[in-house]
């Protein structure tokens, strides 16, 4: 018998973290396949060490998907495969395997046989030691797989690099989470802007990778900082941290923390430009949500924010990763983020469509049938 993807079980693998960008796009995924008849199976493995990050994953699931959930009890788990593939032994479809993060993809190579496999490669955060030999194991496991899916033109062009003479690398942008997006722009449109105050937002992991705590450095030092009050969506290892600069520098009033929020969109309604001053980025699942909603956005010009925000049209780049620059993008913000959001409102359809869930399906399930031809 021929096999083609609506008689092939996709398996999605994935070990969560807090509830991001890549969770955002496997949660948001299964939507896709389910919804174009493909009965996809979700393994979960859960992190013995935290296991809430699991948990909290399996309480997102959409309904109407399988879920299994299979423990991982250290970081260099060989007992992780022998796990997956009894997972799988009672599968009686044909399956394709789909990993998404690099202890997945490590363990759907250690355990696959002649399943065609997958693996989307949401970009690197090398924040550890620990981390940056994990994704070096990984860049050269990626090699192994029918195809690998870079989720921007930036990012294949890196991996056709590092992965080179390897060359079944396809794109496939992540997809627009948020299903309210034209909701929140006519509620933007609709909102009493306070002129006095700029309101800033920031969505992410609290880590280093993420670059708050530099923003916040230069947010303090910034002879316009009055002018600007931040809202902070999100948890991770630098919480305390966090807490402490806002206390130390009396930001108390600039600054609101509202800790993990898993449904975001509400708070895209009021702020006047999204931060993303990241140190490394792939296609920030946020990035797509705030410019289909219709904000701009400053950010340092890393990964892929380019391929979306034009700088001083729809956003601002700082020039580097330092306090000066920030201070000026800080400034130029003050001056000139009425004209960004008057552009980014604009374009935010457009934004909404490119990026749309039945785009993201079509081209994943393309790839999934050139993988059973394979």
């Amino acid at each position: 018998m021929k096999l083609r993807p609506n008689n092939i079980r996709p398996v999605l693998v994935l070990a969560p973290g807090v509830l991001a960008g890549a969770e955002k796009v496997v949660l948001t995924g299964l939507v896709g396949l389910r919804d174009m008849g493909l009965n996809p199976l979700m393994i979960i493995i859960r992190e013995t060490r935290a296991p809430h990050f699991a948990e909290t994953f399996l309480k997102a699931m959409p309904t109407g998907i399988e879920s299994v959930m299979i423990d991982s009890t250290k970081a260099f788990d060989l007992q992780l495969p022998k796990r997956l593939k009894a997972a799988l032994l009672d599968q009686s479809s044909p399956i394709i395997l789909h990993s998404h993060g690099f202890k997945a993809l490590i363990a759907c190579y250690m355990m696959k046989g002649k399943l065609p496999h997958l693996h989307t490669h949401h970009g690197n955060t090398a924040h550890t030691l620990k981390v940056r030999i994990y994704e070096k194991i990984a860049m050269m496991t990626m090699k192994t797989c029918n195809h690998v899916i870079a989720v921007s033109h930036q990012m294949k062009q890196e991996l056709d690099q590092k992965l080179y003479p390897y060359n079944k690398i396809a794109v496939i942008e992540n997809m627009l989470s948020l299903t309210n997006a034209a909701k929140i722009r006519s509620e933007r449109a609709l909102r009493n802007k306070n002129e006095n105050t700029i309101e800033l937002l920031y969505v992410g992991r609290l880590s280093p990778e993420k670059g708050l705590l530099p923003f916040l450095e230069s947010l303090a030092a910034s002879a316009v900082k009055e002018r600007f009050h931040l809202t902070v969506l999100g948890d991770g290892v630098e919480r305390e941290l966090v807490e402490k600069f806002i206390v130390d520098h009396k930001m108390q009033n600039q600054v609101t923390l509202h800790g993990f929020v898993s449904d975001p969109s509400s708070f895209f309604i009021n702020p006047d430009i999204l931060i993303m001053p990241s140190l490394r980025e792939g296609l920030p699942m946020t990035l797509i949500e705030a410019l289909a909603s219709g904000v701009p956005v400053l950010a340092n010009n890393v990964g892929a924010i380019a391929s979306m925000v034009t700088h001083n049209t729809n956003g601002h780049f700082a020039k580097d990763f330092s306090t000066e620059s920030w201070n000026e993008a800080l400034l130029k913000t003050s001056e000139n983020y009425h004209e960004w959001m008057k552009n980014a409102a604009s374009a935010a359809e457009s934004v909404e469509e490119r990026f749309s869930l039945k785009k993201w399906t079509q081209k994943t399930r393309e790839l999934y049938d050139l993988a059973i031809k394979s």
